[in-house]
Formats: C-alpha cells, structure tokens, sequence
C-alpha cells in the first residue's frame, strides 16, 4: 500500500494538499498527529492516538489517492459528515460527476483490512530525543523498511535536523 497523494480539510484546523514523494513523510505543526489519526483512518485503521473529535467536532473531508496491489484508488472520506460517526467513504468517482464504483469501494475497504504493507505512523518519538542527538542513523534505518513512514513532530521541532535525502517535510 501506498499513498500517493492527501487533501485533509476541515472548517478550522486542517486545509492542506501533498503529493508524497520520499519513503518518510514528516508532518510538522500543531495538528500534525490529527493528521497522522486521519490518514489511519482512510486505510481503515482505526488505531488513532487522540480522539480526531476533539477538533472541528471531528469533521473532515479527505482525498486520498492510494495504490494497492498496483492499482489506484480515488478515495473520498468524509468524517462526522451530518452528525458524529455518519462517516462516508467512496472510491473512485466518474469525471465531474457524484456517481462512484460500488464495486471498487469495497474492494478497497476489503484490501485495506487484508494489507501487510500498510504505511507505518510515529507519533512523539522524535519529540522526546535530545535536540543534540544525531538522529540521521535513525531516519537510515526506517528508510530501508519496504513501507511508507509518516512521523509526527510538534511545531516547536527543529524541522532542520530531518533534513535527509529519503525524507519530505509537511508543514501542517
């Protein structure tokens, strides 16, 4: 499983759109970790740290474009969409059009609970090392997983020090 590409928006806390192009994705504000809940969620993780209702009464809308088993999906997640747990999620709409592939959603919900490959999320850890550690050997090691990586660091994170050639850096 891959993500290509995210569109996380919400009334107040979350308006971005990246393209991802390294194996690690660090994602680097306030509402890094939400995001980090959020993009569990659209792969159907439902392991989130905090509770993403906590923020904008847990209204999101998120576009994901995800590969699996080399085919593309066109995700549409739309979270606490009229009340809190009315959550949506369609694949693959037609052109310029609300109509969606019934077919390819549940084929993407069923591969996304059979995945092994599904990206690995870091929450805190970077956070909590000393400022003065090295910790290129640390983003080495984690490249060299046959996985997608998304990290979590606080705003206050010297963003400088995850500079790396295997890593993108997010500003949330």
């Amino acid at each position: 499983m891959k993500i290509n590409s995210l569109n996380l928006t919400s009334a107040t806390a979350l308006n971005f759109e990246c393209t991802f192009t390294a194996p690690i994705c660090v994602l680097h504000g306030r509402y890094s970790d939400l995001a980090l809940d959020l993009i569990r969620e659209v792969i159907g993780d439902y392991g989130a740290q905090n509770d993403p209702d906590r923020v904008d009464d847990g209204r999101f809308v998120i576009h994901a474009d995800v590969e699996i088993d080399d085919k593309n999906y066109n995700v549409c997640y739309i979270r606490n969409a009229d009340f809190m747990g009315d959550n949506r999620l369609a694949v693959n709409f037609e052109p310029n059009s609300i109509s969606f592939s019934e077919d390819d959603t549940r084929e993407y919900v069923d591969k996304c609970k059979e995945d092994d490959c599904s990206p690995m999320f870091i929450y805190d850890y970077f956070d909590r090392l000393d400022e003065a550690e090295d910790i290129t050997y640390i983003l080495d090691q984690l490249s060299k997983f046959r996985r997608q990586i998304f990290i979590a660091v606080c705003p206050n994170y010297p963003i400088e020090k995850m500079k790396h050639e295997k890593v993108q850096m997010v500003q949330i």
